[in-house]
């Protein structure tokens, strides 16, 4: 659990506090909890800690199946990844580098592909499949280049 509380102080650090940005397509957010995807969060105004921490491990590690993960850098390489981008997003980009069927889900298959292969490689080119998703978002809306630094900044932190 403390390789797990590590990761959730990270992931608070990144995320920074209280925002309302207007190009920010979820909302109000704080500390990476958008009012637009954690609306019954936001239901008495803020967010707590307590509720940050128990919303990042149910999303965002046991929910899409990260913690199955062995390797604790690729794990929280996709956990950081989902929660900039959707679980989902971070593991179909994931399943496409693995060339396995690409459905959004950590299953047998996935996970096989995985225990195969260098993990080293894998993380750095999830980074890279990263790098390239933010240049389609920003290509596609202009106004989220306000946030692409950032972005890039901790996508290619994760290079090991």
């Amino acid at each position: 659990m403390s390789n797990t509380n590590d990761l959730l102080q990270q992931l608070s650090e990144k995320e920074g506090g209280f925002s309302d940005h207007p190009a920010d397509t979820g909302g109000k957010t704080d500390g990476g909890i958008s009012e637009k995807w954690n609306p019954d969060l936001w239901a008495d105004g803020k967010v707590t800690d307590e509720e940050r921490r128990k919303r990042y491990v149910e999303r965002y590690v046991l929910g899409p199946g990260f913690d199955k993960i062995q390797d604790y850098h690729l794990m929280s390489h996709l956990v950081d990844f989902g929660v900039n981008s959707g679980p989902a997003t971070a593991i179909m980009a994931l399943q496409r580098i693995l060339e396995v069927d690409v459905d959004g889900v950590i299953g047998p298959q996935t996970l096989g592909a995985l225990a195969s292969r260098e993990i080293r490689s894998i993380n750095n080119l999830l980074v890279a499949e990263r790098v390239k998703m933010l240049g389609r978002i920003v290509t596609r809306a202009k106004n989220q280049l306000v946030f692409l630094n950032h972005w890039l900044q901790r996508a290619v932190s994760w290079i090991k």
